[in-house]
């Protein structure tokens, strides 16, 4: 297992209350297919702030996830296919220059596929624009879906120029 949680920010957020609105009946799976490829999104939820950017899910992901708590930067985290590295930073370094980066690792070993039943369908069903998006038991989460299968800057998915990388084991 890794030793950070990359998938923390979003699919606590967002695939826990699929899931759990899933096994109760609340909501159901999307068929299969029904997914964005790539997207850019934000998702609100009781003070929490969670940035993502994705491309080229099933083929060769690049996958940004930045998790924001009142306005401050919680943890960062990047995926880089053509490196199969992951990159992470985390709170306790406020100004987010010292970076982790952990290699070799695989899309299926963070999970990436999994958000084809949360934000990637979420960003195929609904489309750009702000939505409140009913995840089962009542729970309805705010997402504003920046871009739905459109180019994403490549710089969105590099390490911040002038950072130190620090690289750990899996």
């Amino acid at each position: 297992m890794l030793p950070i949680v990359l998938l923390a920010g979003a699919l606590i957020v967002a695939e826990r209350q699929v899931t759990v609105a899933a096994m109760t009946g609340g909501q159901q799976e999307p068929p299969p297919g029904v997914y964005a490829q790539g997207f850019s999104m934000t998702i609100f939820e009781q003070g929490r702030t969670v940035q993502l950017w994705l491309v080229d899910l099933d083929t060769a992901p690049y996958f940004r996830q930045t998790v924001s708590t009142d306005g401050q930067v919680e943890s960062d985290q990047i995926y880089r296919f053509d490196e199969r590295t992951l990159y992470t930073a985390e709170a306790e370094v406020p100004d987010g220059t010292r970076w982790n980066s952990i290699t070799p690792i695989e899309p299926q070993d963070l999970g990436l596929a999994d958000l084809a039943t949360g934000p990637a369908a979420w960003a195929a069903e609904f489309g750009p624009g702000e939505h409140e998006i009913p995840v089962g038991q009542g729970v309805v989460v705010r997402v504003l879906i920046d871009s739905v299968d459109e180019p994403i800057d490549s710089t969105v998915f590099m390490v911040p120029p002038g950072a130190a990388v620090t690289p750990v084991q899996p």
